[in-house]
């Protein structure tokens, strides 16, 4: 397999038959390897999630920006690790949705808010109880649910 730049700011692969000649462009690369995830970063190929250290935690870039004078953004709350850093916030994607919508911080708690998810000061989800509970709060067994009959 052959792996290159080019022109374009996608990467492009190719599966090359040397004793045929033939190469052929794979355009699906997850497809062609049987693997569910790639790491655009090291080119690799994972049946598990993986969690790049190349990425930008800020911004999302791959890979991240150099550590140069950092920028600070009123709006969202965020120091950034350069302009080049607070720029791709303005412009990159997550999930059809820029980083600077998706990713911000509580101005109140200093909580990172992420996405669409329903934001309390000092409270914390509670995997025991099943909702959000204050941020001392000590949960040890989960309640019992009564159990529906069925007819």
């Amino acid at each position: 397999m052959f792996s290159g730049n080019s022109l374009s700011t996608k990467k492009i692969y190719f599966l090359c038959d040397r004793d045929n000649e033939i190469c052929n462009v794979i355009t699906n690369l997850n497809g062609a390897m049987a693997k569910q995830y790639i790491c655009n970063c090291y080119d690799t190929l994972y049946d598990n999630k993986h969690k790049c250290d190349k990425v930008c935690s800020l911004c999302t870039a791959t890979p991240r920006s150099a550590k140069d004078q950092t920028k600070y953004c009123s709006t969202h709350n965020k120091r950034f690790l350069s302009e080049k850093c607070f720029q791709n916030q303005l412009t990159l994607k997550v999930k059809s949705k820029l980083v600077c919508q998706r990713i911000q911080v509580c101005r109140n708690c200093s909580h990172l808010v992420t996405g669409d998810s329903k934001h309390e000061c000092f409270k914390k989800f509670c995997n025991f109880c099943n909702k959000k509970q204050p941020s001392g709060h000590f949960c040890y067994v989960a309640p019992l649910k009564p159990n529906k009959l069925s007819d």
